[in-house]
């Protein structure tokens, strides 16, 4: 099973790789030039960054971070949980935002983060929903555009979708359904395919932005 590449940023380095689940291919950095050559050279599938790193730029760096590589999915670890700073890393482009955590939570967080999914409070996310709407980004298209998309979702696929809107977690999701949460996760797969969605927070927008052009399912 190919690992996943997962870049942490770290002012001192901790030899983190000694307590990452096997499917995690760790390498660390303490500085910014080696943040840019690692990413550069090795093109992770996830880069855990602290807000505050030498170099960074605070929040304003991580747009310039992304454009290194497009592909690497952005986890921003803080001193404390700020909400407004919450937010805008999550304008910003991180899939990810946590104050201090251990090991244990900070691996489950880029697990989730590498699968696809956001870790962030829903507060926020339900206000990055509301900005997006009120600036337009999320209009629906046209209708019949709108209802070719949901007309190419089974029924199955299409209950998940209303679920995702709602902010439910791929284990909520699962529970609801009586199903195992990695069938959920092979179902969003094959939405964000569909629906032509790069990620979980895009496809819960523009599922949001649906409304009520989404059938109800009996």
């Amino acid at each position: 099973m190919r690992r996943a590449k997962v870049l942490i940023a770290r002012q001192r380095a901790q030899n983190l790789s000694r307590y990452a689940p096997s499917r995690f291919k760790i390498e660390e950095v303490s500085q910014m030039s080696g943040l840019i050559d690692a990413i550069v050279n090795h093109m992770p599938h996830v880069v855990v960054l602290p807000i505050d790193f030498p170099g960074l730029g605070g929040a304003r760096g991580i747009r310039d971070v992304r454009r290194l590589s497009p592909a690497s999915k952005i986890v921003v670890l803080s001193g404390s949980m700020d909400p407004t700073e919450e937010l805008e890393v999550l304008r910003r482009g991180a899939k990810g935002y946590s104050g201090p955590v251990g090991t244990d939570v900070l691996f489950k967080m880029v697990d989730k983060v590498q699968q696809g999914e956001v870790w962030a409070g829903r507060k926020t996310i339900g206000a990055l929903l509301d900005e997006y709407q009120a600036a337009g980004d999320l209009a629906p298209r046209e209708s019949t555009i709108a209802q070719t998309d949901l007309q190419r979702l089974t029924s199955r696929e299409r209950q998940i979708l209303r679920f995702l809107s709602e902010g439910a977690s791929n284990k909520e999701i699962a529970k609801a359904l009586s199903v195992s949460v990695s069938t959920i996760k092979a179902h969003l797969t094959k939405i964000f395919r569909k629906l032509g969605q790069p990620d979980r927070v895009r496809l819960a927008l523009y599922a949001a932005a649906l409304g009520l052009q989404m059938p109800q399912e009996s």
